[in-house]
């Protein structure tokens, strides 16, 4: 029984790194999203500028006296690229809201393999909760994104009864002995 637990723990420490790094990509990504988003929310009025040679519009902020300040921009690829060739980096509001939702249900995957690798069992009501909460998580992920959230929720939830079973045995096993 032990060899088995010392698994469940080994394998929940790496899928625990796998979502401390995802975790981490989506904060990027969700930043990014969040000021592009705000950007265009903005409407910012844009005037052309001389960078390396080229010319590019930039969102103009304000003039402070004879200096005007423009917003930082990024150039990606070869010197003086515009913008606005990057579709890319135009997101819509569902984009930011789809991967804020998906960032609290890493956050919660993260907490329930967390449990998974620290408990001496996985047969715990606390890792049963942890992991009805990942469920519900999911599900408003499945609300955003559809099928596929939808389908890892009712996972997850089944896994939680198999969980629950598990931790009754595991209680009537401590009772017995």
């Amino acid at each position: 029984m032990e060899k088995h637990t010392e698994q469940i723990r080994r394998f929940s420490k790496v899928i625990y790194i796998l979502l401390k790094i995802s975790f981490a990509a989506f904060i990027v990504v969700g930043a990014v999203e969040a000021v592009s988003w705000f950007m265009s929310v903005l409407a910012l009025h844009t005037e052309a500028v001389i960078v390396g040679g080229k010319t590019i519009e930039v969102p103009f902020l304000f003039k402070l006296g004879e200096v005007k300040i423009y917003m930082p921009v990024f150039i990606m690829g070869e010197s003086g690229a515009d913008l606005s060739d990057f579709d890319f980096l135009k997101f819509s509001f569902g984009d930011f809201l789809r991967t804020a939702f998906t960032i609290a249900a890493l956050a919660h995957a993260k907490i329930s393999f967390r449990a998974l690798r620290d408990n001496s069992s996985p047969f715990r009501e606390d890792v049963v909760q942890k992991f009805k909460r990942l469920a519900i998580a999911l599900l408003y992920v499945g609300v955003m994104t559809g099928v596929v959230g939808f389908l890892a929720a009712g996972i997850v939830w089944v896994l939680c009864l198999i969980f629950d079973y598990g931790c009754a045995l595991q209680n009537e096993s401590d009772t017995t002995l």
